[in-house]
């Protein structure tokens, strides 16, 4: 399977279901894929994209980011890379002495740290092509 390189187009809450989602965009295949977060996780990742602020993280998330540098692990990448029951999956991708080692990790929290450490987001084509849609279907504001 082939993986699709995403980036975030915008964390918007959306009125039709009263619910916070990451909308994850490809513009070559005009393709937008929202995952759907809590509000806390909205909001971590809403920080993490402004380059002036960094919100603080809970203790579960810094952990994450704190484990890396303890481990001298590089984070190499997030796929999204199940999508069962209307629920997406996600793993990371870790490099460490030049071994790669994947962990499954839940999806909001994999973008927050992904982008806190600067690694790209990947999607499986088999799941964006199922779960994806195009621009004039997004209702949220």
């Amino acid at each position: 399977m082939a993986r699709v390189a995403m980036e975030i187009d915008s964390v918007r809450h959306c009125q039709f279901n009263e619910e916070w989602a990451v909308i994850l965009k490809n513009k070559l295949l005009g393709l937008y894929l929202p995952i759907y977060v809590g509000e806390v996780q909205a909001e971590i990742i809403k920080g993490e994209l402004l380059q002036d602020f960094r919100y603080p993280l809970p203790e579960n998330y810094d952990l994450s980011s704190i484990g890396l540098d303890a481990t001298k692990n590089d984070l190499i990448s997030i796929t999204i890379d199940r999508f069962e029951d209307n629920i997406f999956y996600a793993k990371l991708l870790f490099s460490h002495d030049d071994r790669f080692h994947e962990i499954d990790f839940p999806p909001a929290r994999a973008i927050a740290l992904g982008l806190r450490q600067g690694a790209p987001i990947f999607v499986l084509d088999e799941i964006l092509y199922k779960a994806a849609i195009r621009v004039n279907e997004i209702n949220c504001i």
